[in-house]
């Protein structure tokens, strides 16, 4: 039987069969050996002062888990979120998302911050994250995980582990109108290019500079499907992980942060774009 995202329930992990349903998550998922795959009895160690949750289907399947661990004062670290390659893009993260906001709501310790590392060159990622979640960034880390070009690095194999450090503050207004109301930044591309200026395009899959004038944001067009592009042409997709690592670094240093991400249809394909603002140092 094929289930749907309604037939999905969230719930805190309580068995080690579970836990072992987590490990078969993260090896589905990220396709790496058991050396980059968190161990059971950690899991289940974090599962008592931190927050374990699994999305389980009606076969008591689990599909998706959420693993974090407190962060003093009130904060969580959200270590790893991952769902079975067949539920990705379902909404199966968004509602392990949400679960999770509604936990940190309701804590004793008044936990107003949940933040995690993410590839911000994966599109399906940014779209949960900043679309709809509504997460902030202003901190980038150059080669997180360490070396990735040897066997057994799963999806990350050959490219430098970059990754933004996302901010997310459950208890703000704009990120409580997205999760109240479903609903993201809706906006035409026009409207995106008029009040933020892209300084970049795509041609023949390749980072292209524009000449553009603004003054506190401006958007950056990324690649539709990163890891198509890796597989298709290493040297290209390396030259995105650079080039957009060296403008995250500017830019962060100078008091700026990724704040959205849109993602539109034009004439039958997908174009998505990062928008940058100009915060507070």
């Amino acid at each position: 039987m094929e289930y749907t995202i309604d037939d999905i329930s969230i719930r805190p992990v309580e068995t080690m069969e579970e836990i072992h349903g987590i490990v078969d998550v993260q090896r589905d998922a990220w396709q790496m050996d058991d050396l980059g795959i968190v161990p059971t009895f950690e899991t289940k160690a974090v599962s008592k002062i931190g927050v374990v949750l699994i999305a389980i289907d009606p076969d008591d399947t689990v599909v998706g888990f959420i693993y974090a661990y407190p962060q003093f004062p009130n904060a969580h670290y959200s270590h790893m979120m991952a769902t079975l390659r067949k539920w990705q893009g379902r909404g199966v993260g968004y509602k392990l998302k949400i679960a999770h906001r509604n936990i940190a709501l309701e804590s004793e310790h008044n936990i107003n911050l949940i933040d995690w590392t993410v590839d911000p060159l994966l599109a399906n990622n940014a779209y949960l994250n900043f679309s709809k979640l509504g997460v902030e960034c202003s901190t980038y880390y150059t080669d997180f995980y360490g070396d990735a070009t040897t066997e057994g690095a799963g999806i990350y194999q050959g490219m430098p582990t970059d990754r933004f450090l996302v901010n997310w503050n459950i208890r703000d207004e704009r990120v409580a109108s997205r999760m109240d109301n479903q609903q993201i930044d809706q906006i035409d591309q026009s409207e995106l290019f008029s009040r933020s200026p892209p300084i970049n395009k795509i041609e023949d899959s390749s980072w292209i500079e524009i000449e553009a004038e603004y003054s506190n944001s401006f958007s950056v067009q990324v690649p539709s499907d990163f890891q198509k592009l890796k597989q298709e042409n290493l040297e290209i997709a390396m030259d995105w992980r650079i080039k957009f690592r060296e403008l995250c670094v500017k830019y962060f240093e100078q008091g700026w942060k990724a704040y959205d991400y849109h993602s539109f249809v034009i004439n039958g394909i997908r174009i998505n774009y990062y928008e940058f603002k100009l915060g507070e140092k």
